[in-house]
């Protein structure tokens, strides 16, 4: 129903009447010419007025020059972030287009977004500002490097093809990735935000990155590098993603892709975008199914595999992993933006369902016979709306800008826990249990499964000033604001089955499951960009976070940055920076009464302290740019799942810490008819504390991490083009620790993998693709995010054929 709506909203937005519209050529080209002399006399507003009002009847040479007077307009008024989207939107019409006798600055901006460098991010610092000046490393990731990696590639695996120091690893939940080695159960360090709006669950702390994700919305993605709590707070422990999506403007009318491939894999998306007098529409709609592969483990590796087998409880033997399984439930992502004047309004509604590799209790099992749940199979399905109003507006050097935003989630988690399993029963003072032959009393369950549903909404109002100082020669920007954020997790249920199908225990909140509850959190920030010279800037600020948790304890944390960052010229920026940063203890562990996921209701947050160094710019040539950062990151307060734990002690806990210290580097060449990206990281262990490490090693992580990206248009004309493309990842060794001191930790190595496609493009509206992953079938492992001794695997060679079309 909500799909047929933003449809419905998107066709009335086409047919409304456009004020002043041109109504042919000579019209469009009076309303150009009046447009320059209201930008030469300096009637700015006036001169934006008409050309965007206009913008759809302008065509060829005369679409070019109006961006371009459009980014001029904007420029001079300070608005660089306008001004970088419709000088995109010029490349985008002419990527051959040379500046001539315009402004220093606009054609500094034309040559890095043509060299793939945003020349503005607004994550960073919570303002427009240059990468080169941000007091983090940043990676920007563009529409057109996501479209060189494949259709059929999802946020997930974007991030670790091109963010240095990321890797896949696996998890029991959704996909899930590490950042400079450091992972939990599910992604839960990483807050990822869209259009500066979290996405990331309260109560797991849960972040997508999966196929709820529409990837074809995306105009880019703003990568903070490290720490980030000084303005975001809880979450934003290792790196922020900010997903910034397309605008009607950009659209400008309907587009439509679909496809189709291997594993009965469907794919399809859908965009529309218009702009009208005052008002900015984009709408968007993605959907996502396959029946994955499901591979045969023989019994002589699940025997020889089986951490249970070796804790002393048997299972079946022989089966199946399940390996990328978005089956019976397909994953989407809907929603709209619309801007009027100073007045932004989201909605978005996303759904994603990953089945499990392997069961709960790490077995195989059989997926197809377990019984069928509120219209699904085992699984980690997660239904999320997010709603947001903002209001922005300048008045001379002050910029004002509010927002109350809202969110709510339904997380089912139904997993299987064995299709044949044996315990020994023991006595009420813990001896073993015997017949009255004296031999032990078993307990043999078969097809047994559990599940755990609840519903969390959390209500926010945020509101933040920014003022523009001088003080003498010096000048200088001062930020501060506030967030507060009502959480309520008020619905829980639970149910545990045997034989399949059957179900054997049903339980609410108050017995066996997560407790309903509430929290409130308030938060304040200020920061200061202080620039001592043009090229001399420091970047500090901190946040004060307070949050009033369930149980009726306060918590409070403090998260100060500091950046010092010198650039001399495009060509070479270095900064040097302290940050530290948490991320609150989840709730689903602090009040689960469940053993397979029960915390201690005291769980403490964790803290991340980072040292940063970072040097980037052009090399050689104006097309090629790199970025080398050194970092040293000291964890404390880890909370990590302790396997031995008893039955009556809390599986997850403050672990102690972790120090590590690395390098990555990442190397961008933008050509005419060649592209290629390189990215490699390694980091190393210092010292860690009841964290999973093997001598230098965090187990389930490899060390050292490299891909590279390349793509080459074979025909290189203005409206026909045929794009080959290439992307290999390679990981070096991991280690699975073993679960018996007794035996030897299992090692995986040669984990390359080749991926391969194919884009043409025949005029402006038609597009033909072919992707391949895993060109050579190779049989390879992802690191795991949970202790066991099973492998995860990658999926095989898989095929997606896909059509696009622009009307």
């Amino acid at each position: 129903m909500r799909q047929k709506v933003l449809i419905i909203i998107a066709i009335l937005c086409f047919q409304m009447p456009l004020s002043g519209s041109a109504q042919d050529v000579g019209s469009a080209r009076q309303i150009y010419d009046q447009a320059e002399k209201e930008y030469q006399i300096g009637r700015l507003e006036q001169a934006t007025q008409l050309l965007k009002s206009n913008l759809k009847y302008f065509n060829g040479n005369l679409k070019q020059n109006a961006y371009r007077l459009l980014s001029l307009c904007y420029l001079a008024q300070d608005s660089i972030a306008l001004a970088e989207s419709y000088t995109s939107l010029l490349i985008q019409e002419n990527p051959y287009y040379t500046s001539v006798q315009d402004p220093v600055r606009f054609e500094d901006m034309i040559s890095r977004l043509k060299t793939g460098r945003s020349t503005t991010v607004t994550t960073a610092s919570s303002q427009a500002e240059k990468i080169s000046e941000a007091p983090v490393p940043v990676t920007i990731i563009t529409s057109e490097m996501i479209e060189m990696l494949g259709y059929n590639k999802n946020l997930n695996q974007i991030l670790a093809a091109y963010i240095p120091g990321v890797s896949e690893v696996a998890s029991a939940n959704l996909d899930n990735i590490a950042m400079h080695g450091a992972y939990t159960a599910s992604q839960e360090n990483i807050l990822i935000m869209e259009n500066g709006h979290r996405l990331n669950a309260r109560s797991t702390n849960l972040g997508r990155t999966d196929y709820a994700i529409n990837t074809q919305k995306i105009d880019h993605i703003e990568v903070l590098r490290g720490p980030a709590s000084s303005l975001y707070g809880n979450v934003a422990l290792t790196a922020v993603v900010n997903i910034i999506t397309k605008d009607g403007t950009s659209v400008n009318g309907l587009t439509a892709q679909y496809g189709y491939g291997s594993l009965n894999t469907h794919k399809a998306d859908f965009q529309a975008g218009t702009h009208f007098m005052n008002c900015d529409v984009f709408a968007w709609a993605s959907l996502y199914s396959s029946d994955g592969e499901d591979r045969y483990l023989s019994p002589e590796l699940d025997q020889s595999l089986d951490i249970y087998r070796i804790a002393g409880v048997p299972s079946s033997y022989g089966g199946y992993a399940h390996i990328n399984k978005y089956a019976e439930k397909p994953s989407y992502d809907v929603g709209v933006n619309i801007k009027l004047n100073d007045f932004s309004l989201m909605f978005s509604s996303k759904s994603g369902k990953k089945t499990q590799q392997y069961s709960v209790l790490s077995h195989l099992y059989d997926y197809d016979t377990y019984r069928w749940f509120d219209g699904q199979k085992p699984g980690y399905c997660v239904d999320e709306n997010h709603a947001d109003l903002s209001y922005s507006k300048k008045l001379g050097n002050f910029s004002l800008n509010a927002s109350v935003y809202g969110d709510w989630y339904d997380i089912n988690d139904y997993s299987a826990a064995s299709d044949f399993m044996e315990y020994e029963e023991f006595n009420d003072d813990g001896t073993p249990a015997k017949d009255e032959q004296g031999n032990p009393i078993k307990i043999t369950y078969i097809g047994a499964y559990q599940i755990y549903d609840w519903k969390e909404m959390t209500i926010g109002a945020s509101l933040r000033g920014d003022y523009n100082y001088t003080l003498g020669k010096m000048k200088g920007n001062l930020l501060a604001g506030m967030q507060y954020e009502y959480f309520s997790l008020y619905d829980t249920y639970g149910m545990v089955g045997v034989n399949f199908d059957d179900i054997m225990l049903f339980f609410s909140e108050k017995n066996n499951t997560i407790k309903t509850g509430r929290e409130n959190n308030i938060s304040f920030f200020v920061q200061d960009k202080h620039y001592f010279t043009p090229k001399l800037i420091l970047n500090a600020g901190t946040r004060f976070d307070s949050k009033y948790r369930a149980n009726g304890v306060r918590i409070n944390a403090f998260s100060p940055r500091v950046a010092f960052i010198y650039t001399s010229s495009r060509a070479l920026s270095m900064k040097l920076s302290y940050s530290r940063s948490f991320v609150d203890a989840p709730y689903f562990y602090r009040l689960n009464m469940d053993n397979t996921y029960k915390g201690s209701i005291d769980l403490k947050p964790e803290y991340l302290n980072a040292v940063q160094f970072n040097v980037m710019g052009d090399i050689l040539l104006k097309n090629l740019t790199y970025d080398v950062n050194l970092f040293y990151n000291r964890f404390s307060d880890i909370i990590y799942s302790i396997p031995s734990a008893g039955l009556e002690d809390d599986k997850y806990r403050n672990s102690g810490k972790l120090e590590t210290i690395g390098a990555e580097c990442a190397l961008h060449y933008n050509g005419k008819r060649l592209k290629a990206n390189f990215t490699a990281s390694h980091t190393r262990i210092l010292s860690a504390k009841d964290y999973p490490v093997k001598g230098h090693h965090i187990y389930s992580v490899p060390d050292f991490i490299s891909n590279v990206q390349l793509m080459y248009d074979v025909l290189g004309k203005n409206n026909q083009h045929l794009w080959l493309t290439s992307n290999v990842k390679f990981g070096s060794k991991f280690y699975i620790q073993s679960p018996d001191p007794t035996l030897e930790d299992t090692k995986y190595s040669d984990n390359t993998v080749i991926d391969l496609g194919a884009r043409y493009q025949f005029g402006k509206h038609m597009s033909l693709q072919l992707d391949c992953e895993n060109i050579f079938d190779k049989k390879t492992y992802i690191s795991g995010a949970t202790l066991i001794i099973m492998p995860w695997y990658n999926p095989g060679r898989t095929l997606l054929a896909s059509i696009k079309y622009t009307l």
